[in-house]
């Protein structure tokens, strides 16, 4: 009647042959948007859009998008390995990421601290209230974050010594309606195109 192995084989290969080409569209557009590995100090009319911001303070944050997209940090801090050759004059991409929530997730890297306890909070404050009894609070948790060095803490605090000697920017690419699996394409295609950044130490 039919062959289901030969079947799961054809959706297999139908699909590395989609994600395939998203991953060369994403890297394309990355190595258009940024010539010459360069950030530049302005994107006009870019679609989805593009923010660039610069972040010394958490109350910095509020300029960083809240939905769902594709980041990149960078600094002049140096990190040993580096091989991500995307730059902004003296600063260096150092990590990329996903999320469905951009803000919440690069406070976690860079404001880790208060990030950290803002979410002890929210969870506390949803699990007193009594229509939540028995229940696990909602929001995930994110313990392993950017890592400056090999082996060092999960996570850094931008706003004390000694990170705050130096500068940090984030560039936000906002996907909005997007799934997780695609923003993990845009991942690898950055990867393609720039190079691994060392701070964002998974593995695939």
């Amino acid at each position: 009647m039919y062959d289901v192995s030969a079947m799961e084989s054809e959706l297999q290969d139908s699909m590395a042959v989609v994600k395939k080409k998203i991953r060369t569209t994403f890297a394309a557009a990355f190595k258009n948007v940024y010539c010459s590995d360069l950030v530049p100090d302005q994107f006009s009319d870019q679609s989805p859009p593009i923010d660039l911001v610069s972040l010394v303070s958490i109350a910095d944050l509020k300029h960083v998008f809240r939905g769902a997209g594709f980041y990149v940090i960078l600094s002049d801090r140096a990190v040993d390995g580096n091989i991500c050759s995307l730059q902004r004059g003296t600063l260096r991409a150092i990590y990329r990421g996903e999320c469905g929530g951009v803000r919440k997730r690069v406070q976690s890297h860079l404001f880790n601290a208060q990030y950290n306890a803002d979410y002890k909070e929210r969870s506390s404050n949803y699990l007193a209230k009594p229509k939540n009894e028995g229940k696990s609070f909602y929001e995930p948790h994110w313990p392993h974050c950017l890592k400056l060095d090999k082996g060092g803490p999960s996570g850094v605090n931008i706003d004390e010594a000694p990170h705050s000697g130096h500068r940090w920017f984030v560039l936000v690419h906002r996907m909005e309606g997007s799934s997780q699996p695609l923003r993990q394409i845009a991942e690898l295609a950055f990867d393609d195109a720039f190079g691994h950044p060392v701070g964002s130490r998974d593995v695939r």
